[in-house]
């Protein structure tokens, strides 16, 4: 999903492209805190997509190898090295 940086009083915040209300942040920030902001948004996004296509070979989300594989990427792993630790 498109997201957007848009210009607010006092900075920047992440946006949307389909809903430009709707913030990833209360205050406003710096261009370079949004920019930080939206690609991790757009990692974190796409990453969930891929879990969820592996996910299908392990028994769903809810198995214990997907389970281990999330932590794994939230403590920062990629991928791969997220399923090989978790095999």
């Amino acid at each position: 999903m498109p997201y957007k940086i848009k210009t607010v009083v006092g900075g920047y915040k992440v946006a949307k492209k389909s809903e430009p209300t709707k913030t990833y942040s209360k205050k406003p920030m710096t261009l370079k805190k949004a920019k930080a902001q939206k690609k991790a948004i757009e990692i974190s996004e796409s990453m969930m997509k891929r879990l969820k296509k592996h996910s299908k070979m392990h028994g769903g989300m809810g198995s214990s190898h997907m389970r281990s594989m999330k932590k794994f990427i939230k403590m920062g792993d990629s991928f791969s090295l997220a399923h090989q630790k978790s095999s």
